[in-house]
């Protein structure tokens, strides 16, 4: 169950990804002065999706080790 917990909330960390990278880029206009800041919190960002795909990954291997089904499908 948490690990199905895990994979469905990959699609609200996505999103607040492109929430952010939208509000950066913003920032990065009305500021240009904090460019290099903005940069790296960017990639902080970038960084922090990708661990939620990790995540994700894990979660999948952990459902098809329970159950035999990966990533929904039941292998034969």
């Amino acid at each position: 169950v948490l690990a199905h917990e895990v994979i469905e909330a990959d699609d609200v960390v996505d999103g607040y990804f492109t929430q952010v990278k939208e509000e950066l880029l913003e920032s990065m206009v009305s500021h240009p002065a904090f460019g290099i800041q903005l940069l790296d919190a960017l990639m902080i960002a970038k960084y922090m999706e990708r661990i939620g795909d990790h995540a994700v990954n894990i979660a999948e291997w952990v459902e098809y080790a329970v159950t035999g089904n990966y990533k929904g499908e039941r292998l034969q």
